[in-house]
């Protein structure tokens, strides 16, 4: 055994009766009785699960985590009622625990309408955040950088929330654990990282996991107290958890707590744990939590063994009848599917029809509007690198953390999968969270949050997500191939996300405003070769507006061609289109502002008055938004077209940082000149 274990870790797991010492000994046996029936409903529910699924009335997967009941059930009772916790699929029984009933369980593991997921994720897949339990995925510990923007958004509110982030000790190796850890210590968030370690990361033993003799030894190098314990021992952990909770929640900051034990089962249905060696097993047998957990309930006198069996009678014909139920409850209906990607904004649009004006250019507008914003509503709050006292690499925020403080401006390690998530978490609790992506190209770290998280949660747990991401894109600064993209095309690629690139200054405040207003995650692109470009200043009104999301704008009326551009080509197309006017060629000059949603009428409608069209982007063109538009037209908009559709665009390849390389990269005048040339 001792090969298989850390003798530390190992000796905290003994035979000995667990007793009541610290908070557990205040509980009443009312209390403990809804403890145990939670542990024991749990158990027997995943056994009826699993047999199900081996037996093949169940689809997808189960996930048991019996022998872990009293890690679970302990986490949900040391818990405050008010706290949230960001779990696995593991973690039923803090779901129970917590409040979520048993019909919403077996709703889910079934598929069906009514179910937390609403039949869209699989089945241990699911939190009801009204609860206090957050969404579980599959990438694990993804949940983690969301509880803590929860926590970052108690520690902004002041409402006393601690967060809780569980994983297994596998996810620990992940750069989502750690940055999400490093991100709680270096803030000192109300958050508590537990780790339930049943040695087995699918069948990977610890040693094969991680370096250090225990996960805990890890806290150190965060600068945050950690914590062994007996995680097979009811008292322990609700004892512990309790008292982890409230340091948090009195400002102290972040425990990590270990809880030591063992999987009865292997990781999910399939897995038969052949792995285990038999002198492993019995170790952990001979510390079942719940036999541990009745025994001592049985020698304080609170309850005799009757009880647990008139319990466990009861339970089984309740998990039956509930599961037999949830079988024949509405399956859901795929017509709801489009409908749900979106939350749908019920706030009213914000008008300025103010005659006080002011001379901006395109940065000076952004940070206008984000000085508006965050005057406008104590929830709006701006995170990133340098963000703070350096004011942005591009001085985006400049002003902004003098004028606001730390903690609405606050300067994050470099961590953007950690603090992106974070942005999750404090979007769901309440607040306006605006990430600064110092180049849009470190997004790619960040997509993981974005894609898995942000972007799911209104369509699975019915819960919005108002956040923004902004930040600088595009060439021809020579600032090479990792500080140069256009990420339009990655991201409007994933469902629940919108994408909006302005072209001038009066739309990057207006789009900005209306971005950070939106209830979905809106990733807000800013070209850096119009942050200070000479000939482009304008009027920009001083106050609140909007540019509403999803609408173009035709910025140059013409008859024979329809140029479709945004962001920073559109300048491009205006130079292209004089040229041309030269030559008796009028082109009309769409600018879309938006990519999703696409204003699919202002193209179409532009295409039937002018009977061609050509697409300007100055992304690559392989999988692109220009191949999106053309694909709209040719199937929309065919019977007008008098021409093929024809697309300028940069070449398939990365962004070179030669200049000579690069100004070849980048769509130009005469590109545009010469394909428009050959629609006559």
């Amino acid at each position: 055994i001792i090969t298989w274990f850390n003798r530390e870790r190992i000796a905290l797991v003994k035979v000995e009766k667990i007793v009541r010492k610290g908070y557990s000994s205040t509980l009443s046996s009312e209390q403990l009785w809804e403890v145990y029936k939670s542990m024991k409903t749990q158990r027997l529910l995943e056994d009826r699960l699993l047999k199900m699924y081996k037996g093949g009335q169940l689809s997808g997967a189960v996930y048991p985590g019996i022998g872990q009941e009293a890690s679970m059930a302990g986490i949900g009772a040391g818990m405050g009622k008010q706290d949230i916790f960001g779990g696995t699929h593991r973690d039923l029984g803090v779901q129970l625990m917590k409040g979520v009933t048993l019909k919403e369980v077996a709703l889910n593991f079934f598929g069906k309408k009514d179910g937390p997921s609403k039949g869209r994720d699989g089945n241990s897949h699911f939190g009801v955040v009204d609860k206090g339990t957050l969404m579980v995925v599959s990438p694990l510990p993804d949940s983690a950088p969301v509880a803590v923007g929860w926590a970052l958004a108690s520690q902004q509110q002041g409402s006393g929330v601690v967060a809780v982030a569980n994983c297994g000790e596998g996810a620990t190796a992940t750069g989502t654990w750690h940055e999400s850890v490093n991100m709680a210590g270096v803030l000192n968030l109300p958050v508590v990282f537990t780790v339930q370690n049943n040695q087995f990361a699918y069948s990977s033993p610890n040693e094969t996991e991680f370096g250090t003799p225990n996960v805990a030894d890890r806290g150190a190098g965060y600068g945050i107290p950690s914590l062994i314990i007996d995680g097979n021992d009811i008292y322990d952990v609700i004892d512990t958890l309790h008292d982890a909770c409230e340091n948090a929640r009195k400002g102290q900051g972040p425990t990590l707590i270990e809880l030591v034990t063992f999987r009865h089962y292997g990781h999910a249905g399939h897995d038969p744990a052949d792995y285990v060696e038999d002198e492993v097993r019995d170790f952990w047998m001979k510390r079942d939590p719940i036999a541990r957990f009745e025994d001592s309930l049985i020698n304080e006198g609170l309850f005799a063994e009757q009880d647990f069996l008139d319990l466990e009678s009861n339970l089984e014909v309740e998990i039956r009848d509930t599961l037999e139920w949830a079988k024949s409850q509405e399956d859901p209906d795929p017509n709801d599917e489009l409908k749900d990607m979106f939350a749908v904004r019920t706030k009213p649009i914000i008008d300025n029809n103010s005659n006080n004006l002011k001379t901006m250019n395109y940065i000076e507008a952004i940070n206008n509007g984000l000085d508006e914003l965050m005057t406008d509503d104590e929830g709006v709050f701006i995170m990133g690198e340098d963000v703070g006292v350096f004011e942005g690499a591009f001085k985006a925020t400049k002003g902004l953390f003098d004028k606001f403080g730390p903690f609405r401006v606050i300067d994050t390690a470099i961590s953007e999968g950690g603090f992106t998530g974070a942005a999750v978490g404090a979007a769901l609790a309440g607040q306006k969270p605006i990430v600064e992506l110092q180049f849009y190209d470190f997004v790619y770290p960040a997509l993981d949050q974005l894609t898995t998280e942000a972007a799911k949660y209104y369509w699975k747990a019915g819960k919005a997500v108002p956040m923004v991401v902004r930040g600088p894109t595009g060439a021809g600064t020579r600032s090479g191939p990792f500080h140069s993209i256009s990420p339009e095309s990655l991201l409007a690629h994933h469902p629940g996300i919108k994408v909006v690139a302005p072209s001038n200054p009066y739309d990057a405040k207006g789009l900005l405003v209306a971005a950070v207003n939106d209830p979905n995650p809106v990733m807000y692109l800013e070209h850096k070769k119009l942050y200070r470009k000479p000939d482009l200043k304008m009027d920009v009104p001083v106050g609140l507006y909007e540019v509403e999301i999803g609408k173009g704008k035709i910025v140059r009326e013409g008859s024979d061609v329809t140029l479709v551009t945004w962001s920073g080509m559109v300048s491009v197309a205006q130079e292209a289109a004089e040229k041309l006017e030269k030559e008796n060629i009028s082109v009309e000059i769409v600018d879309i502002r938006t990519i999703v949603p696409l204003d699919e009428e202002i193209i179409l409608n532009s295409v039937e008055k002018t009977s061609n069209i050509c697409i300007l982007q100055e992304d690559v063109p392989f999988s692109s938004v220009a191949s999106e538009i053309s694909s709209l037209v040719a199937e929309k908009g065919f019977w007008n077209l008098d021409n093929p559709i024809k697309k300028v665009t940069s070449p398939n390849t990365h962004i070179p940082f030669a200049p000579v390389l690069e100004d070849a990269f980048i769509p130009s005048v005469e590109e545009v000149v010469n394909a428009i040339k050959e629609l006559q």
